[in-house]
């Protein structure tokens, strides 16, 4: 029984020397915060900050592609006109449109499928951290579920910006739409906060850091 207990000692100290390195890689900016939020997603609000990710950064992409297939499929037809005894152009146009189809359809399947697997995390809380040198970004956890036996603490995402932007080989770029700031990290990793949880204050102060550390990596995008 000993044994054991000196065990779980063990294990509970590992735990809290984890938490502390967490909390200290959080605050090494070494700097008082200039903004901070809690905030939550909701899963529509998800679905339309990828959608929007998508028109900016994906669609494009896609219009070259449909565009680039458009003209090959228009020399297969006129070849058809001229020989409409000729099978294999019936393939090769067939081949084009479906190219088109899927690529369009590829966009659409991984919205859906990623805003399907959000969808369990709906409910949890976060807390954004704006610095004079960048941000940090961490999952909020409940005493609750600290407790639990198989909680394993989750490192906070940290992001420089401006001249340090080298030093964790970050890439960022940020949408800001009517409804939310999206940001996005290595054109893989977005995170969404919402207006609707935000004063116009706050917002000032995130939009004035946005552009003027990201440039042309700052995105406005209105329907005002």
């Amino acid at each position: 029984m000993a044994e054991k207990n000196d065990f779980k000692s063990f294990e509970e100290k590992e735990l809290e020397e984890y938490e502390k390195q967490a909390q200290q890689e959080a605050d090494s900016f070494n700097e008082p915060p200039m903004l901070t939020i809690d905030y939550d997603v909701k899963n529509d609000e998800e679905n339309r900050a990828f959608k929007a990710y998508q028109k900016k950064f994906v669609y494009p992409h896609n219009i070259k592609v449909t565009a680039a297939f458009s003209v090959v499929a228009a020399a297969f037809i006129v070849s058809i006109i001229k020989y409409p005894n000729s099978y294999l152009n019936y393939v090769l146009l067939a081949v084009c449109v479906m190219a088109i189809v899927l690529t369009w359809y590829n966009s659409f399947r991984i919205r859906k499928y990623l805003v399907r697997a959000l969808k369990e995390l709906e409910g949890d809380k976060y807390r954004f951290t704006l610095y004079e040198s960048g941000f940090t970004i961490e999952t909020l956890v409940s005493e609750e579920e600290k407790q639990a036996e198989d909680y394993v603490p989750i490192k906070p995402r940290r992001v420089h910006l401006g001249d340090n932007s080298d030093i964790n080989n970050d890439t960022v770029e940020v949408i800001e739409n009517d409804e939310m700031f999206i940001i996005i990290l290595e054109k893989e990793t977005f995170y969404v906060l919402c207006k609707r949880l935000m004063s116009e204050q706050e917002q000032t102060i995130l939009r004035d850091k946005f552009t003027g550390e990201l440039a042309e990596g700052y995105h406005l995008i209105t329907d005002k």
